[in-house]
């Protein structure tokens, strides 16, 4: 059965005048309480405005949505210079939201999205499950998604060969000597990215013989948990692997900032180094995933989608290049 405006205007407690402020992006007077409650009430409905479901979608807006879980992030970046690529030559123009690695953010930007009747939408989801984007597939609206999965994963989707990259940058650290390793990520379970990568690295360093530890970090990045860590294996010769190119960075600055030797006292490795990597001291060995070739690709699919292309529901993963430099 379908939602109505009505519907989750009485869920949301407010009125349906103030559901359609909402829906077409008019929060002047609104406040971020009843922002993030109509988005939470869409999200667990599956509500989709009835104009976008059906007679507006035969017509093309030449307008794409574009939702990353951290627009900040240099990956974004390269990630939408890819994607821009594609549509540029294709006469679309993309609007770009910020998920805010957030649920409520994201569930608000994708409602934004549907709203202004876009063609089609990219999506790195903040969350795991297909239920939480069934409401897109019955809006009949194209979606590609770009570095992570869903379960099941409902719309096609490119990755990074997250899992099998950072294996292969296990092997390599454990191969130079080291023992006793560090994997500094943002919470594993919430995003399929991290998890790959934590247990691809985990898994092929404990194979070979050398011992894993796990450092969760918050949104603000601090990875002074680094330091008992550090303490705990004094003399060890340990190493870090940064889950992503932000935590790389902050990892590297706590280290100069503590006269932390790299690689004499401890090894330093991760993901994206954006191409500041090499000019490090030391040079940084890291695994470079090509966001701009994802972007590409993730943007092809949608453009063939749009245009009633046939795309399997599946993944495609754009190989990954191990770097390997003096950090290690």
């Amino acid at each position: 059965m379908t939602t109505t405006i009505n519907e989750v205007a009485a869920a949301a407690g407010v009125s349906k005048s103030t559901i359609s402020r909402y829906l077409t992006g008019q929060f002047d007077r609104m406040s971020t309480a009843t922002r993030q409650r109509i988005a939470a009430v869409i999200a667990e409905l599956g509500y989709v405005p009835n104009h976008n479901a059906s007679a507006l979608r035969s017509k093309r807006s030449h307008q794409i949505g574009v939702v990353v879980g951290d627009v900040s992030n240099v990956y974004s970046t390269f990630l939408i210079k890819g994607i821009a690529a594609v549509t540029h030559d294709h006469g679309d123009q993309i609007l770009i939201a910020d998920g805010g690695e957030d649920p409520a953010t994201e569930a608000q930007a994708l409602a934004s999205l549907v709203a202004s009747n876009v063609d089609g939408i990219i999506l790195q989801p903040a969350r795991g499950a297909a239920s939480q984007y069934e409401f897109l597939r019955r809006a009949g609206l194209p979606v590609v998604l770009v570095d992570r999965v869903l379960t099941p994963l409902l719309f096609p989707c490119v990755t990074s060969n997250d899992q099998t990259a950072s294996a292969t940058l296990a092997e390599a650290a454990v191969k130079k000597g080291y023992q006793n390793l560090l994997v500094i990520s943002q919470p594993v379970k919430d995003a399929s990215v991290r998890a790959e990568r934590y247990e691809g690295f985990k898994a092929a360093a404990q194979t070979a013989g050398a011992s894993v530890s796990l450092l969760e970090v918050g949104k603000d990045g601090t990875v002074a948990g680094i330091e008992p860590w550090l303490a705990a294996n004094a003399g060890h010769h340990p190493a870090i692997f940064a889950a992503n190119g932000d935590l790389l960075m902050a990892s590297l600055r706590w280290l100069q900032a503590h006269d932390i030797a790299v690689p004499a006292a401890v090894g330093l490795c991760g993901y994206d180094d954006w191409n500041w990597g090499e000019l490090a001291n030391p040079a940084l060995s890291v695994v470079d995933q090509h966001p701009e070739q994802i972007g590409r690709a993730v943007a092809e699919r949608l453009v063939a989608l749009i245009s009633g292309e046939a795309v399997p529901v599946a993944r495609t993963e754009i190989p990954a290049t191990l770097h390997l430099r003096a950090s290690l």
